[in-house]
Formats: structure tokens, C-alpha cells, sequence
């Protein structure tokens, strides 16, 4: 690692600051895991991405480095992360250099903790559309692209309602969503099929039953909780929930799973 990150500095000599970050930041490598390095520079706007493949034993290991001026670092710590599913995030960081006692007080820390997203509802809203337009247009593809989209978006609305902590890596950030207490019936396994994780291949007509009950279970969470979202959600979206425009709108794209009502393919 300190072979590794001398080459950085060499590489780039204004360089103020140098983590490993990663699954060897974390202690979770495997052995076939990049080595992931965080440069840091003291102007900009920066970003590049140097990296190259060193020998270990009998493997290749991909090194790879993200190189950002400081602004840039500081101000993505504010800003939710796709990978975590929008949750609460934490990201563990090893200092392997820094430029003076200043830089290693200001920039020295064990982890990066980043916000969990607002509710896209949004998002919600236009995923069911697609998820519409794919099943009856026949677009098996496009249907699963966009189960797939909306699935996510409902974990940023149900996210408010299962606080908790920071999650560290992707698969984390997974099994704490599948876990969560307060969902619709059958959410795990609907969320799984529309991700496409469900142990067995779902046929497009399961997909889009799936789509149907998260989405129309998820829009009765909101609903019964409408005071909890009034704060988080925006104006014309509480609106359209508080008069039953929104649920309308579900049903005809998706239709009612509690009366057996779907679109035709």
C-alpha cells in the first residue's frame, strides 16, 4: 500500500492528502478486490481517475485512484448515495499521507458520512408510467428496466418510516432494505422479483404483478401516514395524495391488486 500510494504522489505532486478507501478500507477484501485510493488536491474543479494492474503472487490487482480537489470531497459528503439505496451511508477511510500536520487536522478522518435521500416520489410516480407503457406495449425489457427503477424509488419513500444507521457497503445497503419493519404485505419478496434477485425467474406477468402491489401498497403507507410526509414530500404531491388524484393514478396505470384489476398486455 505505501508502494502504492509513493506512485500517487509521484504521479500527482500537488497531492495534499491520500486514502485508501474501499473493501480494504473496510477489512472486507477478497482476494480478487481493487485497491481503491482517494487523492486529494487542493484546487479545481479536479477529477480523474488513474489506474493500472500490479502483480501479487499469482494475481493481478487493479489499483485504481479518484483524484478531486478538496471543495469537490467535502461538498459530496452532503449529497445521498446512489449505491446505498439513498440510505444513511458511512464509507471507511485509511490516511496513507499527508502533505503536513494542517492537511492531516483538516482532511484526517476514519470514515465519511453521507445523508439518506429524500422521498422521490417523483420518481414513483413516472417509473409506474413506464412500467404502464412497457406491459402494454409488450416491452418485456422495458418492463423490467423500469421495475426495477420504481422499486428503488419506493425504498426512498419507505425509508423515512425504517430509520437506520449508516450502512457500509451495497450488500448492506440491500439486506437493510429487504428488512425493513414498516412495508406493504408481501414487500420482500415483491421487491426481490422487481429487482430481479428473486430465486426463480420472474415471467414478465409476475414482474408487473409485483410492481402492482408494491406500488399500491406503498401508496397505502403514505396515505395512512400523510401527516408524517407532508414536510418531506413537495406541495403538489401531498395534494394529489390527501385527494386520492395520486392513488387514481397508480390503479389505472397498474391497477387495484385488491380487486384483481390489471391491464391488459
Amino acid at each position: 500500500m505505501d508502494r502504492w500510494a509513493d506512485r500517487l504522489r509521484r504521479e500527482v505532486p500537488e497531492a495534499v492528502a491520500i486514502f485508501l478507501g474501499g473493501s480494504h478500507a473496510r477489512g472486507d477484501a477478497g482476494p480478487h478486490s481493487d485497491v481503491d485510493f482517494e487523492v486529494l488536491v487542493p484546487q479545481g474543479p479536479r477529477e480523474e481517475g488513474p489506474a493500472w494492474f500490479e502483480v501479487a503472487g499469482e494475481r493481478l490487482v487493479c489499483v485504481s485512484a479518484w483524484v478531486r480537489d478538496v471543495g469537490a470531497w467535502l461538498a459530496e459528503q452532503e449529497q445521498p448515495q446512489e449505491w446505498a439505496f439513498f440510505l444513511p451511508c458511512a464509507d471507511s477511510l485509511r490516511l496513507r499521507w499527508a502533505a503536513d500536520d494542517s492537511w492531516r487536522e483538516r482532511l484526517g478522518r476514519a470514515q465519511v458520512v453521507y445523508p439518506p435521500g429524500d422521498p422521490e416520489i417523483g420518481h414513483f410516480e413516472g417509473e409506474a408510467g413506464k412500467v404502464a407503457n412497457a406491459w402494454a406495449g409488450g416491452d418485456e425489457l422495458g418492463l423490467r428496466l423500469a421495475a426495477q427503477d420504481l422499486a428503488r424509488s419506493v425504498v426512498s419513500l419507505v425509508q423515512p418510516l425504517n430509520p437506520r444507521p449508516p450502512v457500509r457497503s451495497r450488500r448492506e445497503a440491500l439486506r437493510t432494505v429487504l428488512d425493513f419493519d414498516v412495508v406493504p404485505a408481501g414487500y420482500r419478496d415483491d421487491m426481490l422479483t422487481c429487482l430481479a434477485l428473486a430465486d426463480r425467474y420472474a415471467s414478465p406477468g409476475q414482474v408487473h404483478a409485483a410492481v402492482g402491489r408494491l406500488a399500491c401498497g406503498v401508496l397505502a403507507l403514505l396515505e395512512a401516514r400523510e401527516s408524517s410526509f407532508a414536510a418531506l414530500l413537495p406541495p403538489h404531491a401531498v395534494r394529489c395524495l390527501h385527494d386520492g388524484t395520486l392513488r387514481r393514478y397508480i390503479e389505472l396505470a397498474l391497477g387495484d391488486p385488491a380487486s384483481g384489476m390489471t391491464r391488459p398486455g
